[in-house]
This record gives C-alpha cells, sequence and structure tokens, in this order.
C-alpha cells in the first residue's frame, strides 16, 4: 500500500466511492447559481488542464468521495467560458458559480490550444468577429491567448496553494542534478548537431526538443516531437542551422525507472522500451512494472531534486547504469494513469488525490 502524506491524517485520506455525487458537490455543476445566490464562495480544488487529460478523471472522483468541491478548466473550452477573479476576496465566479479556490492546479492547460474564431472579439481590439473569420495568425488572436494564459497566472496567484509546471530547462535539470551528486548524461544544446560530434565519446547520442515534446501548429491538434537514439556518425547537418535542439550522450544501462514523487510520497515503475518514443507512438509494445518502493539511490535523488526545484509534483526519469541511477529529466505535469493501467494499480491517483486533499483542507 502506498504511504499516505507526511502530516495527512490516515483517517482523512480520500477513497474511492459508487455513490451519486453530494448535493454540496452538485452546486458546483448549477448554472443558475450566481453572486447573489450564494454570497459565501464555495472553497473547491481548482484543476486546469486540456479535455483529453484523463488522469485528473479519477482524481476528482476520489475528492468527491472525500467530500472536496473541484471545477476544472480545460485549454480547448476557453471560448464558451465565463471568469471573473476578485482578488480583495480571493472569488472566482467560473461560468455563474462562485468559488474560492484553496488549491489550483495547472498541468497541461496551453493557450495555443484556443481557436480565437470561436471567440467574439475583446472590445479593446475592436469589438465582434463575424462567424468563420480566420484569426489565429492576427494579433488578435494572439492577444487572445496571451490574455488567457494571464488570466491561468491570476488563478494560481490567488489560490491557497497552487502547484505549477514551472520547471528548469533539460540542460538546467542536469546542471543541478550534477552539482548534487547526481549522476546525468553530458548534454549540450545546438542548432548544428554534426558540430557537435567530437563532443561525445560513445557511439550513440540521443537527440531531444529542447522544449517541450509536443507543438501545437493548429489549435487542438498537438503534434509529437519525440527523442531519436542516432549513431553519432550519423549527426546531419545542412546549409543553415536548424531550431535548437539537445544532444546528450546515449547511457548504456540495466533499466529505466519512472518515479513519481507525489506530495513527499514516491511510487515507481520500472519501463522497458525499444525506442525513446514508445510511450507515444507504441504504447502497446512498452513493458512496465510497479515497483514495491524505488531502490534507496534513486529515491534520495528524487527526494533532492524535488527539494532544489521546490516541486510537489514530478515525473521523473532515471537510468541505472551498472546500478547507479543516472538522471534525465523531471516533467512536473508528467502523466501517471498510462503506466497504472499497464500494471492494474493505482498508487498514483490515490497520492495525488491525498496530496490535492491535504492542501485543500490546510487552506480552510
Amino acid at each position: 500500500m502506498p504511504d499516505r502524506p507526511a502530516g495527512a491524517p490516515a483517517s482523512r485520506a480520500p477513497r474511492p466511492s459508487r455513490s451519486p455525487r453530494s448535493p454540496f458537490l452538485a452546486q458546483l455543476d448549477d448554472p443558475a447559481r450566481t453572486l447573489d445566490a450564494r454570497p459565501r464562495p464555495a472553497p473547491c480544488v481548482l484543476l486546469l488542464s486540456r479535455a483529453c487529460d484523463t488522469d485528473l478523471d479519477p482524481v476528482r472522483n476520489l475528492l468527491a468521495g472525500a467530500g472536496i468541491r473541484t471545477a476544472r478548466l480545460n485549454a480547448e473550452e476557453l471560448a464558451a467560458t465565463s471568469l471573473t477573479i476578485a482578488p480583495d476576496s480571493r472569488a472566482v465566479r467560473l461560468n455563474g458559480r462562485e468559488l474560492t479556490p484553496t488549491v489550483t492546479w495547472i498541468r497541461h492547460f496551453a493557450a495555443t490550444a484556443l481557436d480565437p474564431a470561436g471567440f467574439d472579439g475583446p472590445a479593446l481590439l475592436g469589438g465582434p468577429v463575424p462567424q468563420g473569420t480566420d484569426t489565429a495568425g492576427t494579433p488578435r488572436g494572439a492577444f487572445l491567448r496571451d490574455s488567457w494564459q494571464a488570466a491561468a497566472a491570476q488563478l494560481a496567484a490567488i489560490s491557497g496553494t497552487a502547484v505549477r509546471p514551472d520547471r528548469p530547462g533539460v540542460l538546467c535539470q542536469l546542471d543541478l542534478a550534477r552539482r548534487y551528486g547526481v549522476a546525468a548524461p553530458r548534454a549540450v544544446l545546438t542548432t548544428d548537431p554534426h558540430l557537435v560530434r567530437d563532443e561525445f565519446d560513445g557511439p550513440r547520442v540521443v537527440v531531444k526538443a529542447a522544449g517541450h515534446h509536443f507543438v501545437e501548429p493548429v489549435p487542438g491538434r498537438l503534434q509529437g516531437i519525440f527523442p531519436t537514439v542516432l549513431d553519432r556518425a550519423d549527426l546531419a547537418g545542412g546549409p543553415r542551422p536548424g531550431p535548437p535542439v539537445i544532444v546528450q550522450e546515449y547511457v548504456e544501462h540495466e533499466a529505466e525507472l519512472r518515479v513519481y514523487f507525489v506530495g513527499g510520497q514516491l511510487h515507481a515503475f520500472e519501463v522497458t522500451k525499444t525506442d525513446p518514443a514508445d510511450p507515444w507512438t507504441a504504447p502497446d509494445r512498452l513493458g512496465v512494472r510497479a515497483l514495491p518502493s524505488p531502490p534507496p539511490e534513486v529515491a534520495a535523488a528524487t527526494r533532492t531534486l524535488a527539494a532544489a526545484m521546490s516541486l510537489r509534483y514530478g515525473a521523473f526519469d532515471f537510468l541505472l547504469s551498472a546500478g547507479t541511477p543516472v538522471f534525465l529529466e523531471v516533467n512536473p505535469d508528467g502523466d501517471w494513469r498510462w503506466a497504472e493501467r499497464r500494471t492494474r494499480t493505482t498508487p498514483v491517483t490515490v497520492a495525488v488525490a491525498a496530496m490535492l486533499a491535504a492542501l485543500h483542507r490546510a487552506a480552510l
């Protein structure tokens, strides 16, 4: 059984429930409820993500079973979203419901998913736009996206606690690991991969995105930019520099671990794959095994780096090379249900719900 969060009584940990939603929770979904009808905002856990983020569904069910109200704001649905934030009273009116966010968790929320064609034009940019007008590449579209990204930050700012996806870049993460005595592969960022062949000693390298692994050229259509393993001699060059990418030494290893840090708890899975892109392009080819606990050296490295980066949640990737943990990177909004489904377990889901419940109660 997973450990409970530090300081959270076992008797108050959220548990799965098949009972009907309580009237208290149902109030959240009543669009007729207004500021006048409920003068005192209801405390609630606010989740900002995307409609496709199914990891949060069982978490909401567990919180509902514990009597904790939640609200969700998906990036794809912003055109139909009415939002007012009153910072003095820490009140939020979301689609007619008055709430006080106790915890705001920003996960996969990204304004790039916003389709400006679905909006009435803001007064600052000249009023309404005829339906069907393409505004994606216009100042209006850029203004809408920037405004919603700012609104997400303000929601986090007025919340009792914010769980944000802030993280150092990959090179900064690797440098931080080394400074804390955690092994990490050699890596460089370059626009000319062929010019850095001599930076590495081994026969192979990994080339991966310098930022996020997904891009969204059209709202709602994510495209993956996945890591690739190449022979060092095959690093290609062109007449002009390309986009900045990370070129990293390939580390021979006997195991790969995904370790979830959740409010102080650790839950680990061993992952086997034939290609770095398998989790996205060939999930059926993945092998996943739940571990009773991570190896002690991995646990110590995870806790050290989570504290150094001030993370409440993070998905850490490690290799075991001759028994030594080698840190690759951490994703502060990394998904977990793919590992739980393959192992038919739910430790991370339960831990996430317990973390949010503890933060919610602390903010009351």
